[in-house]
């Protein structure tokens, strides 16, 4: 697997970006401004995130694309997706767990069998942030967008060279507000936090624009889940040093709100919940590094999914004190993986 790195400031790796997507062919020229949805996202990103404009500026430069048209669809397309794909089959499965061998944790991220030929792990090395390793479904929301012209760099997981690992995924809440959205929060984390306590505070002052669920651990065995709607979340930490996230809200007051046997009914989040606190049961305090691919990888679980319309493109086994990282993929068929460093 090739990874790419991106280097410079962000207007120099916007520019950079710019000019993969211009080859690919990306086109904005059919893209219809909501003027009232521009200005306030507009609003809330010149406060709470200017440097990712930059970025996109040189994106718009390098890629001979319209700057406003670009910019628009980056900082509304979450909002026009969940907005018409809430009841998505989209799910995702992340765990953490501490015993006497250290801190893992485990990530499997399940979107449609295409994405698994698409995703791209890359590196961004910004002398004036933190650095970090992402892995992007390259914000395919769509199996008919699975085409190289709708490719973008997103930041769906990423580890940054503090020790720092974030992740989500999907969760079910039928509002949305102005914010950030939720790639764009966990690039932000990336860039800006150290520690899970930094990664909470970013949250008390950053608004997010779509429910989701953020999984977070750092070097030093730290760990929390900040469930999240677009108007409030609330954090989960671990309990009997287990912490774990599949697609439904866990804290009292944000499961009254949670909606996802109303948009998905048959939806597996409970079971994959349940059944992967059995597995981890099964080693108790023996579990070690190389035990969480066997729990999130076992293709005889719900934990790891294999269906025609859904399926595991992606696995993580981190161990966070050693500072340990790899990526899994295929699966079920010749299944390869990756050490990821700095």
């Amino acid at each position: 697997m090739k990874i790419n790195t991106f280097k410079g400031t962000f207007s120099e790796i916007g520019k950079q970006l710019g000019q993969i997507y211009r080859s690919n062919g990306l086109d904005v020229k059919k893209i219809r401004i909501n003027k009232s949805l521009f200005d306030n996202q507009l609003k809330v990103y010149k406060k709470f995130y200017p440097e990712l404009l930059e970025e996109y500026e040189g994106v718009a430069e390098a890629g001979n694309l319209d700057k406003n048209k670009l910019i628009y669809k980056f900082i509304t397309g979450e909002i026009f997706w969940y907005d018409n794909f809430i009841s998505s089959e989209k799910a995702c499965t992340i765990f953490g767990i501490k015993n006497k061998n250290g801190v893992f944790i485990g990530r499997n991220y399940d979107w449609h069998p295409a994405i698994e030929k698409v995703f791209q792990v890359y590196k961004v090395v910004n002398p004036q942030r933190n650095s970090f390793i992402a892995v992007s479904d390259m914000g395919i929301g769509r199996v008919a967008e699975a085409k190289p012209k709708h490719f973008v760099y997103t930041v769906d997981d990423a580890i940054n060279d503090k020790g720092l690992f974030i992740g989500i995924t999907f969760a079910f809440n039928d509002k949305y507000s102005y914010g950030l959205s939720s790639v764009h929060i966990t690039k932000k984390i990336a860039e800006t936090c150290s520690t899970v306590k930094d990664a909470i505070k970013l949250f008390d002052k950053v608004p997010l624009c779509c429910p989701k669920n953020f999984f977070i651990a750092d070097k030093n065995g730290n760990m929390a889940v900040i469930e999240h709607t677009s108007k409030r979340f609330k954090v989960l930490y671990p309990k009997n040093r287990l912490l774990l996230q599949t697609n439904h809200y866990v804290d009292p007051e944000l499961s009254l709100e949670d909606t996802i046997l109303i948009h998905r009914p048959k939806h597996n989040s409970f079971l994959r919940y349940y059944e992967t606190i059995q597995r981890i049961n099964h080693y108790k305090e023996e579990l070690q590094f190389s035990d969480v691919i066997k729990i999130i990888a076992d293709t005889d679980s719900c934990i790891c999914q294999n269906l025609s319309h859904i399926k595991t493109v992606w696995s993580l086994a981190l161990d966070m004190k050693k500072r340990r990282y790899k990526l899994y993929w295929s699966l079920f068929n010749n299944r390869k993986e990756k050490k990821l460093t700095f």
